[in-house]
C-alpha cells in the first residue's frame, strides 16, 4: 500500500509529513464521531493502515533510503 516518499519521488519534506499525520488525525476523529458501528470500524482500520503506512516511511528514512517503492 506505501508508494514511498513525496510526490517527487525523494524523501518526505515536513510538509508531506503533516500532511500524512493530519490524513491520520482527520480520519482518527471521523471514526470517534460517527454513529456507524461499521464505519467506525472501517475508518479505524483505515487509521490503522495511515499509521503502519507511516511507522515504515520513519524507517525507510531512518535507513537513509530514498523511497521503498510500491509495496504488494
Amino acid at each position: 500500500m506505501l508508494a514511498g516518499g513525496s510526490a517527487h519521488g525523494g524523501a518526505m519534506t515536513d510538509s508531506d509529513w503533516k500532511e500524512r499525520w493530519h490524513d491520520v488525525e482527520r480520519f482518527r476523529l471521523m471514526a470517534h464521531e460517527t454513529t456507524d458501528p461499521v464505519a467506525a470500524a472501517l475508518l479505524r482500520d483505515i487509521v490503522l493502515d495511515l499509521e503502519a503506512d507511516l511507522n515504515e516511511l520513519v524507517d525507510v528514512e531512518a535507513q537513509g533510503l530514498p523511497w521503498l517503492g510500491a509495496a504488494a
